[in-house]
This record gives structure tokens, sequence and C-alpha cells, in this order.
């Protein structure tokens, strides 16, 4: 179909010597050669890897399983107990702090993350109707003041932080 584009007085030497047919099996052959190995190298990690996955819970097989896990039952204040009565309140506070940093974290991540990054993703601005923006918008503006008052909170906790390095500091001179 190509050939007949081109001009008449140009024609194509329509003598098949074969060269794409040996190029065809000398990659055929290369690509077979290569599966072989690749899969001799999985069965050598799934043999080094086989002990492990013995180990592995199977729902089907073993209805039944003990969760060997340590659970703490001891309280944050419970593990703090020294005998110097300061140093127990300054740990404590320092361990509340980072607990609530954690909670900030986990916060953010599960609640905060989504919203920001996939706001206005899969409309383009062509198949958009008039004034679905401002619709779009007015949904958002609900999360915006839940991230407004989530960014007061974590510039609450820092500014906590830093007064309580501070006074820290200020205390070991």
């Amino acid at each position: 179909m190509a050939v007949e584009t081109l001009s008449p007085d140009w024609e194509f030497d329509r003598v098949d010597d074969g060269s794409q047919k040996i190029h065809a099996e000398v990659q055929l052959k290369n690509y077979g050669k290569f599966l072989e190995e690749y899969t001799s190298q999985l069965r050598r990690i799934e043999d080094a890897l086989d002990d492990s996955i013995g180990d592995v819970w199977d729902f089907n097989l073993d209805p039944i399983a003990l969760k060997l896990l340590p659970y703490e039952q001891s309280s944050l204040l419970e593990l703090i107990k020294t005998e110097n009565k300061v140093l127990n309140k300054v740990i404590t506070v320092y361990a509340a702090l980072c607990c609530e940093i954690k909670k900030l974290k986990y916060e953010a991540e599960t609640k905060f993350y989504n919203g920001l990054l996939f706001y206005g993703e899969g409309a383009t601005d062509s198949s958009m109707v008039e004034g679905d923006c401002q619709i779009q918008m007015g949904r958002f503006i609900s999360f915006l003041q839940e991230l407004s008052c989530f960014v007061t909170r974590c510039y609450e906790v820092v500014m906590n932080v830093v007064h309580q390095l501070a006074v820290l500091y200020i205390n070991n001179k």
C-alpha cells in the first residue's frame, strides 16, 4: 500500500532475500534464552525463600491462627515513672507532644493529602459547562475550612513544642 503512494518512476526491488525472517528468528531465539534464564533465576529465588514462605498463615489451610505480637498494656504515664518528679513532668510533656504530632500527621495523610492532590483533576477547562468551576469551588470550601482549622492546630502544636524546648534550654543554663 505504501508502494502505491510513491511516484511511478521509483520502484522497489521486490526480491525477498529472507533477511527479515532470519532476523526475526534470531530475536525469537534470544527472547527464548532470556525467558529460560529469567525462569531459572525466579526458581532459585523461590527455592531460597521457600522456607520463609511456608511460615505465612493461609486461611484455607489453617482456619485458626495465633497472633503472637506483643501488646503493650501500660500507659505512657506508667512508662515515664522515675524518682525525679521534675523529669517526670518534662518527659510527660514531650511524650504528649510527640503523640499529638503523630496524630496530626496521620490526620493530614488520611484526610487532606488526597483532597489537595486531586482537586480539579479529571476535568478539563473545555469540557466544563459554564458555572461548573464555581460549583466545584463551592463544594471545596468546606474542605478548605477544615484544612484551615487543621493548619491552625498544627501551628499551635509547633509553637508549644518550640516554647517547651526554649524553656528546657533556658533552664539548663
